[in-house]
């Protein structure tokens, strides 16, 4: 069954991958994109049969017939990932349907673009180091140009400003109607958090070895690849998000040449950062069994967070070390 995908998820991939690209999260901003993509695929195709089903129903049919055939080969939808449509849009020539019957153009649109963008998401996916700035650049671009193109998505400017403002509000609402939720605890400190995390970055006084380390915590949050999967309705599902920034900064303090006094410097909060984070910390090690529920058919929840602990000891490199071959 094709899901139904809403045009305020795909905008809201735009936004991220903007915001990525604004901070030179180039790994995150190619990865955020190509799941943009992915995400528009199948909501065109799922315009494409319902448009269909109203003046062709037989080639509606036929269209649903050749998706089923395909998820036969392919297995699941919900995990068929950007190659796949890719994949089905060339077999098929969707892009032609598309402008055959709901009048979208098919300049940016092409088989070229579609492998090109496909070619730079793989890249990514086996090496967190592989995106360059004018890789991730035109996978962004390309991404915006579709959805320019087809012309039923409205552009939004401000990226990463706009990303924050649609969550902060989000996780306030959240909070306020779920005040003994353990999750509360965490989602009300993301935003400060990475706020420390995005200062300690800037800071001269820190070492391009932990710089690196900060630097992927960072994109992870911003990342739409997440041990817990982001549902854009549910602010809880970034309560893992907000566990990586934390253990990263329990991490932090570990390290006998990291200078502590520069993260209070940054912490710009109350109290101290030092009891904070081990606090944080402290409050992740005793509720993890209820903070991180089960993500992918996969993974249950020990795994989730066996995946996320181990930042804490070796930094937050373990997760890609740890996670991403296996999940993708």
């Amino acid at each position: 069954m094709l899901r139904k995908i809403d045009r305020e998820l795909v905008n809201l991939r735009r936004e991220e991958a903007m915001a990525c690209m604004h901070y030179s999260l180039y790994h995150a901003a190619t990865l955020t994109a190509g799941s943009g993509v992915e995400l528009l695929l199948e909501f065109l195709v799922g315009e494409l049969i319902d448009a269909l089903t109203a003046v062709q129903p037989q080639r509606a049919e036929q269209l649903r017939q050749n998706l089923e055939d395909f998820k036969y080969q392919k297995g699941d939808m919900g995990k068929w990932g950007l190659g796949v449509w890719c994949d089905f849009y060339l077999e098929f020539q969707i892009p032609f349907e598309l402008r055959d019957n709901l009048g979208y153009q098919s300049k940016v649109f092409t088989d070229k673009y579609l492998r090109n963008v496909n070619e730079e998401w793989n890249r990514c996916k086996h090496d967190i180091y592989k995106a360059l700035p004018d890789t991730a650049q035109k996978v962004v671009e390309y991404f915006n140009e579709i959805l320019n193109e087809v012309g039923i998505f409205s552009s939004k400017q401000g990226g990463k400003m706009d990303w924050r403002q649609k969550w902060r509000e989000r996780i306030n609402y959240w909070t306020v109607n779920n005040r003994i939720a353990p999750e509360t605890e965490l989602l009300s400190n993301l935003f400060p958090l990475l706020g420390v995390v995005e200062r300690l970055i800037s800071d001269e006084r820190i070492g391009y070895e932990y710089k690196t380390r900060l630097m992927v915590a960072e994109n992870y949050v911003f990342s739409t690849v997440d041990l817990v999967k982001e549902d854009d309705r549910r602010p809880h599902s970034l309560v893992d998000d907000a566990a990586v920034l934390a253990l990263t900064l329990f991490w932090l303090l570990s390290q006998d040449q990291f200078d502590k006094a520069v993260l209070q410097d940054c912490w710009q909060q109350n109290g101290r950062a030092e009891f904070e984070v081990e606090r944080l910390y402290n409050y992740i090690c005793e509720n993890h069994d209820t903070l991180f529920p089960d993500s992918y058919g996969h993974m249950g929840n020990s795994l989730v967070w066996a995946a996320i602990r181990r930042i804490a000891d070796e930094g937050p490199e373990a997760l890609w070390q740890n996670y991403w071959k296996e999940a993708y």
